[in-house]
């Protein structure tokens, strides 16, 4: 037991948590870095080269006026969750923000059939927002799902799938298996060195004179196939040590 407990001790010494103000901070980086300097460079780029910080702002502007930004998921879940914090840090109105199911619309036709069609027509571009991006399986998944139909009633609507974090297998297999192509980024990509129970692991290439890392693996995959069966590593082999004020991926 005492063995055992230690050597548990050590996993939680090495957990990254975010709280509350640094994902705050985060949101903020998201939005600046991912989404607002890329939209400045592509206005600019379609306008010569503007560079009149006064014009450029009000076509900048025009701009957000045509994007919505959603989070992945249903309600409940955590890349819903975070829209509050990411309107508030970022300045944005309740304007900037749809749910889901407010992106189509259903019209009866004459003949008593229904169509499809996009609500607000000017949207230009659906941003989606999530925390965590570890497998890939959530985007992929909503992409197949419903956001074919989107782009079915309009194939010129920009789709973007934009995480705080993401690990590199994850990301790959938004961008190649996923409607978001390569419109899909995080702040932070996490290398394979975050799996913490690979070779490669940063947590156990330097450990304590009293820790074995084949210790730490035994005990992490035994406890973690009773709590999770048939996903003793995190879902889907992630091995994310880290979690958020707000919630704790199951990666």
């Amino acid at each position: 037991v005492e063995e055992e407990q230690v050597h548990a001790l050590y996993l939680l010494s090495q957990f990254l948590y975010f709280g509350s103000r640094e994902i705050r901070v985060l949101l903020r980086a998201l939005y600046r870095d991912l989404f607002l300097l890329p939209l400045i460079q592509e206005v600019r780029s379609t306008n010569n080269g503007l560079r009149d910080p006064v014009k450029l702002s009000v076509l900048v502007q025009a701009e957000l006026k045509k994007t919505r930004f959603l989070g992945v998921g249903n309600p409940s879940e955590s890349g819903v969750h975070l829209l509050y914090f990411f309107r508030q840090e970022n300045g944005l109105t309740k304007d900037h923000f749809l749910d889901t199911a407010q992106i189509l619309e259903r019209i009866k036709l004459p003949d008593d059939t229904y169509h499809r069609r996009l609500r607000f027509p000017k949207i230009k571009r659906y941003i989606f927002v999530d925390d965590v991006c570890g497998s890939g399986e959530t985007a992929v998944k909503y992409s197949k799902d419903f956001l074919t139909e989107v782009k079915d009633c309009n194939p010129n609507v920009l789709l973007s799938y934009l995480a705080i974090f993401s690990t590199e297998d994850g990301m790959r297999t938004v961008r190649e298996d996923s409607i978001f192509g390569e419109a899909a980024a995080a702040v932070y990509e996490l290398d394979k060195t975050y799996k913490c129970l690979s070779e490669e692991s940063r947590y156990l290439k330097v450990v304590p004179d009293n820790i074995s890392p084949a210790i730490v693996r035994k005990l992490a995959l035994h406890y973690g196939a009773l709590l999770l069966p048939g996903h003793p590593r995190g879902f889907l082999g992630s091995e994310l040590l880290m979690g958020f004020h707000h919630n704790t991926p199951d990666n």
